[in-house]
């Protein structure tokens, strides 16, 4: 009897004899499916986990045969027979030549006649068409036993498969990750989550994948989610038993689960899913999104804007974090790191605003001073900020601003950049901080949100910092001040050491300071010799006259800032007096001094090793009346004993000091021009527009530092001292220069243990680069005495605007001098040398004649707008009128 034929799709191959169809869709709802076992033919079976069996042989090539050939395909089908249970079976045909699929298994010799027909056919078959299809089918088995084809020869694929992962899940990604792995979708689970097969060279192993940075609406039956089975239907129609590329990219919480990325041949499955608004995207495995999640966002605002699908009852929000800013400057600006609060929190000096603001990273957490086992990370994410930015020009973008709350006042939160890198992305890389994780739909996050991301991903798979695992508990410093008896047991050695290595912790008045010592672990207070300061303002008790002015110069210029200590005596109270060295040559006394801040303290001025420069810097203040001299004439004799007492001593101290190459703590306000001649080409440019590095352009400077070079190339290597060499912040090296991969004299700026890289100097050159530290020896014997080659300088006269100069115009004025300087020779003029040796230079082109100051690079610089006139420099001092003329 002829049965109907019915079409329909085939939604997957649940083994090599059995399949699953399903009808036509009808509205929203997923269409009605049917099972179907192909009549007459058997399969070799495969695994049942709950009975314990594994696949017979040739029983997963006969599904996999199936499935490639009707999975996701229009096919024609015929019900022939249904038993009592209600199980269907029939023929189905495929293709354009309807093609029966059962013949084709069995002419594989992946399936065989059943018992039941071959039973049947000896007792002879009594309907014609069912007989004309089992003699085809016959003929089909006896052409593959002829042909010795599937389970008839003795060739099955070796390859087990597993159906259940039983290994190291972080080993197996860190096996197969970055390549892309053959799969067979096996399950849509959601339309996020698949089931796939690997096909492994060594095995074809199962396992779940979440799709990275997407999550589907949930199907399960306790809390169904709205589009839930919509979305798995869709993906279904795409992906059931289709040959897909994975690439895994990380372990999930759940055992045999991987995030990783599905590769369609038609392209990326979750791009098309977040698109069509069937996904939606989630933080927590954005860092496992290839290529970056800025594609995926675009998308999903795409879908959110068209109300598509999850988003339908989608109401307005707003497209970025609403800041509270009164006016666009504000969101982004240029500052100056003036204090590093924690290692999240940090005080800047806006220069458009001229003010100090208090700003929160962006998204960024350290370990709470309560994780005591941790707190010593976060005590070095403070330390890292404070030697990266203290002091410097950054960067600051405003991303928004939380409203006060639960005891907390409103803070400005934003991302900081220094040099171009986010300082939060880099403290997150390290493992000193972590990422706040924000709800999908919170708004009020960083800016670089998804690359803090992936630097947090980093530092866990790395096992940095917190994510190490290893306590690490904050440092607990040795007070010396705590009382006079203390500290008397300390001051010998001090005194012995000489200048002794620092940082400014706090700054409690314009003389007064707490300092730490890092190499012994101690802290103390300290108080500058030889000095009378006016007392700061301290809770509402007003200080004196120019106090405040004093906290604040001591603040701005020694906060939390690398120094040096000179330890004289001790007061009553503990505290350590003596001199605080910022630089080589430059004490905060003198600072002080200098602006009129502070006056001579006679007696203890005299007993002073510097105290002719003390005297001298007081004068200097006095003649250009700054600070509480302003309303004192200079002739006035009277202003007190230490000044009558020390005015011989100021006298010769200033001309003693201010003799020779022009030190800026004892030049006086009017010298003569310098005339000091050089050629030099510029060898590298700063990022101050304003500061650069020169070489003396002479054969004889050339040939010697060609020799050196050559030298050192073939200098023999110290086994002993290159053996496991780890070099040391300050420390001359000799460094193989990335380009060219020649060796160079190198000093180095910090050392990086937990990357194993050092950033280095260049003395011959200038420049500065990051290196593998097996690119970096010990410097040999003998060439560490010759000088550097390259020197510091600034064009004399000039300085940055101290406002609205930032970004984008601080590049413009670097291009233009970069025109101007680099690639020529030019004559320079040394117009004042600085105590720590940098040279402030007017620089002439030599192809325009007899050098004039109109004609010269600086003139050029300012005429064009990219910098001002600096009256208060050195240079200016030497040569008013070029200044004016500037």
């Amino acid at each position: 009897m002829t049965q109907q034929i019915q079409t329909a799709v085939a939604k997957l191959a649940l083994s090599g004899d059995t399949l699953i169809l399903r009808g036509p869709q009808r509205g929203n709802q997923p269409p009605p499916e049917r099972t179907l076992g192909l009549s007459f033919i058997a399969s070799p079976r495969l695994a049942n986990v709950k009975k314990g069996q594994g696949d017979e042989e040739f029983a997963y090539e006969a599904r996999e045969f199936l499935r490639r050939r009707v999975a996701g395909k229009p096919v024609r089908f015929v019900v022939r027979f249904k038993t009592p249970a209600g199980r269907e079976y029939g023929s189905v045909y495929v293709g354009k030549e309807e093609e029966d699929v059962a013949e084709l298994l069995v002419r594989e010799g992946l399936a065989k006649l059943t018992d039941q027909t071959r039973s049947r056919m000896k007792r002879g078959i009594n309907d014609d068409e069912e007989a004309e299809a089992v003699a085809i089918l016959e003929d089909a088995e006896e052409h593959a036993k002829t042909g010795k084809r599937g389970m008839w020869s003795s060739r099955p694929d070796k390859r087990p498969r597993l159906l259940a992962f039983e290994g190291d899940a972080e080993k197996f990604v860190a096996e197969h990750k970055g390549r892309e792995l053959r799969a067979t979708v096996e399950q849509v689970r959601d339309a996020a989550t698949l089931r796939v097969t690997l096909h492994l060279p060594s095995c074809h192993q199962t396992v779940n994948v979440q799709m990275a940075g997407i999550r589907a609406p949930s199907t399960s039956t306790e809390n169904p989610e709205p589009f839930g089975e919509e979305a798995r239907f869709q993906a279904e129609v795409k992906l059931l038993q289709q040959d897909v590329r994975v690439r895994l990219a990380a372990p999930s919480q759940i055992h045999g689960t991987f995030v990783g990325t599905i590769i369609h041949p038609a392209g990326n499955i979750s791009e098309w899913l977040v698109s069509a608004g069937y996904a939606r995207i989630v933080d927590w495995s954005m860092p496992h999104v290839e290529g970056g999640a800025s594609r995926l966002r675009e998308l999903e605002l795409g879908a959110k804007q068209r109300r598509a699908k999850i988003w339908k009852d989608l109401k307005e929000q707003p497209s970025a974090p609403v800041v509270q800013a009164a006016a666009k400057d504000t969101k982004n600006f240029g500052a100056t790191v003036v204090r590093v609060i924690s290692g999240d929190t940090l005080v800047v000096h806006n220069s458009n605003t001229n003010k100090d603001i208090e700003i929160q990273l962006a998204s960024v957490r350290q370990p709470r001073s309560s994780e005591t086992d941790f707190s010593g990370y976060a005590e070095q994410a403070r330390e890292t900020i404070r030697k990266l930015c203290i002091g410097r020009s950054v960067q600051v973008s405003i991303d928004y601003t939380r409203p006060a709350q639960d005891g907390f006042r409103e803070r400005d939160c934003a991302t900081v950049r220094f040099n171009g890198e986010d300082i939060g992305e880099r403290l997150v890389r390290a493992g000193l901080c972590t990422v706040l994780r924000h709800r999908n739909d919170d708004l009020m996050r960083s800016s670089n949100y998804d690359a803090l991301l992936i630097a947090g991903s980093r530092a866990q798979e790395t096992k940095s910092g917190v994510h190490s695992g290893k306590p690490k508990a904050a440092s607990k410093p040795v007070n010396a001040s705590e009382n006079a008896a203390r500290a008397r047991s300390f001051i010998s050695h001090m005194q012995r050491s000489g200048r002794v290595p620092c940082v400014v912790d706090h700054v409690l008045s314009g003389a007064r300071l707490r300092l730490v010592v890092p190499k012994d672990n101690i802290r103390l207070t300290f108080v500058l010799s030889g000095i009378r300061c006016p007392r700061a303002p301290f809770n509402n008790e007003a200080g004196e006259a120019f106090g405040a002015e004093a906290l604040a110069l001591s603040t701005r210029i020694a906060m939390q800032r690398n120094a040096e200590f000179e330890a004289e005596a001790v007061d009553k109270s503990g505290g350590f007096i003596g001199t605080l060295w910022l630089s080589k040559d430059q004490s905060l006394t003198e600072e002080l001094l200098e602006e009129g801040l502070a006056s001579i303290h006679g007696p203890s001025a005299d007993k002073s090793p510097y105290s002719a420069r003390l005297y001298a810097a007081e004068e200097r203040a006095q003649r250009l009346k700054k600070g509480m001299w302003a309303e004192q004439q200079s002739s006035d004799k009277s202003a007190g004993s230490a000044v009558n007492a020390g005015a011989q001593k100021a006298a010769k101290a200033s001309e003693a000091v201010g003799a020779g190459a022009g030190s800026g703590s004892g030049a006086q306000t009017k010298l003569a021009p310098r005339f000091e001649f050089l050629d030099v080409r510029i060898s590298e440019m700063c990022a101050d527009p304003t500061s650069f590095y020169v070489q003396v352009a002479q054969k004889a400077k050339a040939d010697e530092l060609e020799k050196l070079m050559a030298d050192l190339a073939i200098a023999p290597p110290n086994s002993a001292a290159d053996a496991g060499f780890v070099p040391k912040s300050g420390q001359l090296v000799r460094a193989r220069y990335t380009v060219g991969d020649e060796w160079h004299r190198a000093r180095v700026r910090s050392v990086s243990a937990a990357k194993n890289e050092c950033e280095v100097f260049y003395l011959d050159f200038g420049n500065s680069e990051t290196l593998s530290i097996d690119r970096v020896r010990p410097l040999p014997a003998g060439f560490a005495q010759q000088p550097a080659f390259a020197q510091e300088a600034r064009f004399a006269f000039l300085r940055l605007p101290s406002d609205g100069f930032a970004g984008d115009y601080t590049l413009d004025a670097l291009e233009e001098v970069r025109r101007l300087v680099e690639g020529y020779d030019l004559v320079a003029n040394v117009e004042a040398r600085e105590p720590s040796g940098v040279m402030h230079l007017t620089l002439y082109d030599p192809k325009l004649g007899r050098p004039l100051f109109d004609k010269s690079v600086n003139a050029e610089i300012a005429a064009a707008g990219y910098a001002v006139a600096d009256k208060q420099s050195i240079a200016a001092r030497h040569n008013p009128q070029a200044a004016d003329k500037i």
